[in-house]
């Protein structure tokens, strides 16, 4: 079975259970295995700490009462002999190791403390008995009277140190201490850990248990529900928790559950919408082509100029439908440009009062020209659909005030109309594309003049009051040379 076939609960089971058992393994190894290892190292190095101390204190007047607090508190033999082979001071433990005063061989481990740096330290496999005193002795089995007592393997640690004093005596300081052996403690630290072991595994193996499937319930929830989705089923619900990731993770599956299904709602609006915008001017401009066709007489410049007016008409809506891909794509060739934003306003609404012929008041409020760098086109767009937007959705006898007014950095273009305003519920997705307004068109103007402002770097928005009219507005950076 390969590991994508395995369910992530008895994956996070498995895993919990590997690191049990290989903390428990750890923990196994170094009070078993590894005991007598780390117990002879961790003596080594405090017997060196020892010898490092009374170095140190080698000129202390109270050298010797410091010696014999280190012998007692450590059970340490501690030597401490001069160059001349006198033993200055001298505190003798229960050792399996005994030296006679100034003996060869206390001078054969100067020599090997010389040769090493200052310091030797061996240690000297021994045998001896644990008496009822509890003190380690030589094993001589002529010592005892009847059944000897049994007997121990076990090290001696010698540590032999170099030193001199400040009037330049020298000196070797000889520790001398036993590893004791501690396979009882060994054998009872096996005991504690088995029963330890079995007991934590089994712990280890429920909560394991019990934490997965709390990690892998909420998962299998959001895959259930992922696949209602999947599915079309835009009315679901996901439901996560167990930990703050999972809860996240829904939150933001609902929120794109909830633009899919706006989404859906858009694509069937649109269905409607495009299908009703294309099939007007293509019945219009089949229906006059017949008339013209079969009726004599209706050959003239009235029917042809409609023809005209709905093929432009239809020409527009594609043609808005194919920039709006363009721009939403990244496919627009997009061409900033410093121009003056000032007469590029100027002339649209120029243009806008002539077709209008006087039955709308356009007003352009301006105090200076003003240039920014943008796409010109773009900018010009937005411009013209703000103001036909307008135009078309404000209804009849309105005024429009297109103003352009400078604040620190930006320049704020908006076009305000008095007309019927927008509905509260249709105002937070007038710039989504095929969202329409209270008029006709197809709604794609507003959403190429918010993706056009967005690519020129700028902002946009609309403050409207329903039947008082609206405000839409877009600012840019200002040019400045």
């Amino acid at each position: 079975m390969t590991s994508d076939r395995i369910s992530i609960r008895w994956k996070l089971c498995a895993y919990f259970i590997f690191f049990a058992f290989s903390m428990l393994l750890v923990l196994w190894l170094l009070q078993t295995v590894l005991l007598d290892s780390i117990y002879a190292l961790y003596t080594r190095e405090t017997v060196k700490e020892h010898a490092k101390t009374i170095s140190e204190n080698i000129d202390n007047p109270e050298l010797d009462s410091l010696l014999v607090s280190i012998s007692q508190e450590n059970e340490l033999s501690v030597f401490l002999l001069n160059s001349e082979g006198v033993i200055k001071s001298a505190t003798e433990r229960s050792t399996s190791i005994r030296f006679d005063r100034a003996s060869r061989e206390m001078f054969e481990y100067w020599e090997l403390a010389s040769e090493n740096g200052g310091i030797y330290i061996t240690e000297i496999e021994s045998t001896g008995v644990f008496t009822d005193s509890g003190i380690y002795l030589d094993y001589e089995p002529s010592h005892f009277k009847g059944n000897v007592p049994k007997k121990y393997d076990y090290n001696s640690l010698i540590v032999a140190s170099e030193v001199e004093s400040a009037d330049g005596e020298q000196s070797l300081i000889l520790l001398l201490s036993r590893i004791e052996p501690i396979s009882s403690i060994s054998d009872v630290l096996r005991i504690i850990l088995s029963v330890t072991v079995i007991i934590s595994f089994a712990i280890g193996i429920i909560l394991a248990y019990i934490a997965s499937k709390g990690l892998a319930s909420p998962i299998k929830n959001l895959s259930d529900s992922a696949k209602h989705l999947a599915s079309g089923d835009y009315e679901v619900v996901f439901e996560g928790g167990g930990c703050r990731e999972l809860t996240q993770l829904s939150e933001t599956l609902n929120d794109s559950t909830q633009k899919l299904r706006k989404t859906d709602k858009l694509r069937k609006e649109l269905l409607a919408n495009v299908s009703h915008d294309l099939r007007t001017p293509l019945t219009m401009i089949g229906g006059y082509g017949e008339i013209m066709r079969d009726i004599p007489g209706e050959n003239n410049s009235e029917n042809i100029q409609i023809i005209i007016d709905e093929t432009k008409r239809l020409t527009k809506l594609v043609n808005d439908a194919l920039d709006l891909s363009k721009l939403q794509s990244g496919t627009f060739n997009f061409k900033p440009v410093v121009f003056c934003i000032t007469d590029e306003i100027s002339d649209i609404v120029t243009q806008f009062e002539k077709l209008s012929a006087g039955k709308t008041d356009i007003v352009f409020e301006s105090d200076r020209d003003i240039f920014v760098n943008a796409d010109e086109v773009l900018v010009s767009e937005a411009v013209y659909n703000l103001i036909n937007n307008a135009v078309i959705h404000g209804g009849e006898n309105i005024s429009i005030t297109v103003s352009q007014k400078v604040s620190g950095k930006k320049v704020r273009i908006s076009v305000t109309d008095n007309g019927r305003g927008i509905p509260p519920e249709i105002l937070d997705g007038i710039w989504e594309r095929y969202q329409k307004g209270m008029g006709g068109g197809a709604g794609l103007g507003l959403a190429i003049a918010s993706t056009g402002i967005k690519m020129c770097g700028g902002t946009y928005g609309v403050e409207s009051e329903f039947g008082k009219g609206s405000e839409f507005w877009f600012e840019l950076p200002v040019f400045e040379d």
